[in-house]
């Protein structure tokens, strides 16, 4: 018995530490709810702007949209500025799309490309406010938007998920 408690503690804590586990927020960045100043630890950019951030972190590259920027026509003006209302992430290679996968939640699969049919898929988990951008079958980044139960402070502004998932897909 003891031979499984140490392999099973070991995979908790792999999947504890990942950044990017079960749909949680990144790196404890969670829209609607940190700041600029919560980003800033990542790169000093993010103190420098008052739209959006970009940086490249760990073979990521990451985009932070805040309060006082669009997507399309629609802003969130109902937080306070340099909120978080979204993380962007790109990876530099493709990762094994199961590893970011939400195993038994539902989710919403949408195609971003246009025209669609080009093999990109993103699975949009709604409730997490999450979104896995894949390309013909393997992720090539993440999305952090407002949970399910965060939206109403800016119903408008998350609107189109697929606006944000088009952002992380091309450089």
């Amino acid at each position: 018995m003891s031979r499984l408690i140490v392999p099973l503690a070991l995979a908790l804590l792999f999947i504890a530490r990942s950044p990017e586990a079960l749909g949680k927020p990144w790196r404890e960045v969670k829209p609607l709810h940190s700041t600029a100043q919560d980003v800033a630890k990542f790169s000093r950019a993010c103190v420098e702007t008052e739209t959006r951030c970009q940086f490249t972190l760990e073979e990521q590259e990451v985009m932070v949209i805040f309060s006082g920027s669009k997507i399309g026509l629609a802003e969130c003006n109902r937080v306070p500025k340099l909120t978080v209302l979204a993380v962007i992430i790109r990876f530099n290679s493709p990762k094994k799309l199961k590893d970011f996968q939400l195993k038994g939640q539902p989710f919403k699969l949408l195609d971003p490309s246009s025209p669609p049919n080009h093999g990109y898929k993103t699975f949009y988990y709604v409730k997490e406010g999450f979104m896995i951008n894949a390309y013909k079958g393997k992720a090539i980044g993440l999305v952090y938007i407002a949970e399910q139960n965060d939206m109403h402070l800016c119903p408008e502004y998350y609107e189109d998920p697929k606006a944000f998932v088009e952002f992380g897909l091309f450089p």
